[in-house]
């Protein structure tokens, strides 16, 4: 039996507060309560994305043990038996839990032709990505109808921003794995996520105030480092990589804030603090 350490490694824990973000998001958008059918699908998507995230591993292992030896399953923390077995019961659990089980069941089958097939190909994998974290903020299209166009559309405008969102973080990961990546990919990466967001929270909110202004503050800290960083290690843009996924909460808070829901934003907001902790302990890439 593996160590809890090594299991929470292989889901990347730190990353699971992201996806259940993406519905609470998705529900705030479309002008639904935040009700219990959003809560199984909260956790039905988190579920799936630790999912995706052990599959990922078991397809990566012989390539992890060339370039991240310190992975659970190359590194022999966790047996390949195991992590099927963690795997499988993690799906099972996902589509247990949803409330829209077609829509979950399509997901997963985007995570796994991602983890098994669709990486090989470098566009095919980046657009993937990008449509599964899109395809998760449309989950409350699928718990029930939105309460207007006008929500209909934000939930759109914002699902599409996110798949930007997501390509781009796709495409730095890949430069992360290269031995010199070209440093206006990196940049161009980079700087992607912020432009969106901004546009994104100003469709949404139909003005500065609240959300695209509280959002200007973070997001140009974060351009203000890609702008003086000079050497882009693999640890430098594995700290950006980090400094992203930890972003999309942060798009979710303000897109959830953007539409009415203070204190569902705030909730958002708040998890930032935990998943930023453990990222310090266990990586999120």
């Amino acid at each position: 039996m593996p160590s809890l350490l090594s299991i929470l490694r292989l889901v990347r824990v730190g990353t699971v507060f992201s996806p259940a973000a993406d519905v609470v998001a998705s529900a705030a958008l479309a002008g639904l309560p935040c009700d219990g059918l959003v809560v199984r699908a909260a956790l039905a998507s988190a579920s799936l994305y630790a999912a995706g995230m052990v599959w990922n591993d078991i397809a990566d292992r012989h390539v992890d043990a060339r370039q991240r030896p310190e992975r659970p399953l190359p590194s022999g923390q966790v047996g390949l038996g195991f992590a099927v077995a963690l795997g499988t019961a993690m799906l099972a659990l996902a589509l247990l839990l949803s409330p829209c089980r077609l829509h979950h069941a399509g997901l997963a089958a985007l995570v796994l032709a991602y983890d098994f097939l669709s990486k090989r190909l470098v566009v095919l994998a980046v657009l993937g990505m990008g449509l599964l974290r899109a395809g998760n903020l449309l989950t409350a299209a699928s718990i029930g109808a939105t309460a207007s166009a006008d929500h209909a559309g934000h939930v759109l405008v914002a699902a599409i921003g996110y798949g930007l969102y997501i390509v781009a973080v796709t495409v730095l990961g890949i430069a992360e794995d290269q031995q010199r990546p070209a440093r206006s990919v990196v940049v161009l990466a980079q700087l992607v996520p912020p432009v969106v967001v901004a546009g994104v929270l100003l469709h949404v909110q139909g003005g500065w105030w609240p959300a695209p202004a509280l959002a200007v503050l973070p997001l140009a800290l974060f351009v203000r480092r890609v702008a003086i960083v000079r050497d882009w290690s693999r640890g430098a843009i594995r700290a950006s990589m980090t400094w992203l996924l930890l972003g999309t909460m942060l798009y979710t808070a303000a897109l959830t804030l953007a539409a009415g829901e203070a204190w569902l934003a705030a909730g958002i907001a708040a998890a930032i603090v935990p998943a930023r902790w453990i990222a310090r302990a266990i990586a999120l890439t």
